[in-house]
């Protein structure tokens, strides 16, 4: 069978609340085919058939790229086995628990920084003051890239995300290839500064440290380093910069929510999970199918890109009651079982460092602005991999 063309997700206007369209595609066509789109793909949008996929690694395979068009050639969420679990043990030291506590600190000074910057004006377009430079100087941090060069993050994660949903591919190959450079660059200097006999960074424990050791040990190739470095990027700063602006938009919309949390501390880590759930910054990323197989009752042939729906899947009501609420009174041994970070063996390696930088800037947020309003409109991403707001006007009183 056939899947039928449906909803059209890819609609400006279903941006911002696609909940919408998203319950149409489950309810009429849970498996679609998209052949108006150039290139074409399909989109499974139910939980059940997400997770099915989500469960079958080798079916569902990763090294055409997570976008629509066909990328070869890449690292960690965008490779398989056995090469995707050597990168990421190499990154892992990174990203346990015991190492995003350590940093606690310095992304809270980074915060405090960023809101000090801006907060004393009362008004303003949050995702430029505050969504887009945190993340990038967090994430920046987390590799080890000097201040200097912190800047050039935000214009090529831009570039780069706009190519994985169609956008242009020029603008992604400058980006990327600006990208490795400085990559390549901050490689170079590790390497000058390892130790010779005991082979470890000398007072450096960033993940450009980790990859240099990695590097110099064979594990990880030249262009394995500079390809992690670029899907570090794009991963820890568009996503979690989708979630803040996302997030406080819903709390605007929600006084009563927002005043909750401002009373109420303690919910913050429960309005994050909330959030990621609600608003879930990567809309789908997709898969191939190494051979020909059936989903549901559709027939997708071997080859073909398959968008893995998350945030439909998380607003799917076999799941959640009341998906489409904002609630912080979920059961919390169910609050962390969403699709945000995906699932299984290519569950995000940054979601500890995501949920970290989401609950310092809000205690932040809350603490440092009242009486938040609309001034306009938000304007979302036109990509549809990811989800967020690239405008988001806003007036305050600085507490």
């Amino acid at each position: 069978m056939k899947a039928d063309q449906g909803p059209d997700h890819l609609d400006p206007e279903h941006r911002v609340e696609p909940w919408p369209v998203y319950d149409r595609m489950r309810q009429e066509c849970p498996v679609q085919h998209r052949a108006d789109h150039e290139p074409p793909f399909y989109a499974v949008s139910r939980h059940d058939d997400v997770i099915a996929m989500l469960k079958d690694p080798a079916l569902w395979q990763n090294r055409d790229g997570p976008g629509v068009f066909h990328q070869s050639g890449g690292v960690l969420g965008s490779a398989d086995d056995p090469d995707h679990q050597r990168q990421r043990n190499v990154l892992r030291g990174a990203f346990v628990p015991s190492a995003i506590a350590r940093l606690e600190p310095t992304i809270a000074r980074i915060a405090d920084e960023c809101v000090d910057a801006f907060v004393g004006r009362g008004e303003g377009d949050f995702f430029e003051l505050f969504a887009f430079p945190f993340p990038a100087i967090v994430i920046a941090e987390l590799l080890g890239v000097p201040a200097e060069r912190r800047a050039d993050f935000g214009r090529w994660a831009n570039d780069l995300v706009a190519a994985l949903g169609g956008g242009s591919l020029d603008g992604y190959e400058r980006a990327a290839a600006e990208l490795a450079e400085c990559i390549g660059e901050q490689l170079d200097d590790r390497l000058a500064r390892l130790d010779r006999v005991d082979r470890v960074a000398v007072g450096a424990d960033d993940a450009i440290s980790l990859m240099a050791v990695a590097h110099r040990d064979g594990v990880l190739s030249r262009h394995e380093v500079q390809r992690l470095g670029h899907q570090l990027l794009v991963a820890g700063h568009e996503t979690t910069s989708g979630l803040l602006g996302l997030l406080l938009y819903r709390l605007v919309q929600r006084p009563a929510l927002l005043a909750a949390v401002r009373h109420d501390r303690s919910l913050v880590p429960a309005l994050v999970e909330e959030g990621l759930r609600f608003d879930s910054p990567v809309a789908g990323l997709f898969r191939t199918n190494a051979r020909a197989c059936r989903i549901g009752d559709v027939d997708i042939p071997a080859g073909s890109k398959v968008e893995v729906m998350y945030a439909s899947a998380n607003h799917d009501p076999t799941v959640w009651d009341d998906p489409d609420e904002l609630r912080l009174d979920r059961d919390p041994r169910d609050a962390r079982s969403h699709l945000a970070f995906g699932w299984g063996i290519h569950h995000c390696i940054g979601a500890p460092l995501a949920r970290l930088e989401a609950r310092l800037a809000f205690e932040r947020i809350l603490d440092r602005m009242h009486d938040i309003e609309l001034t306009g409109e938000p304007i979302s991403h036109s990509p549809f991999i990811l989800r967020g707001l690239h405008h988001l006007p806003l007036r305050w009183r600085p507490a």
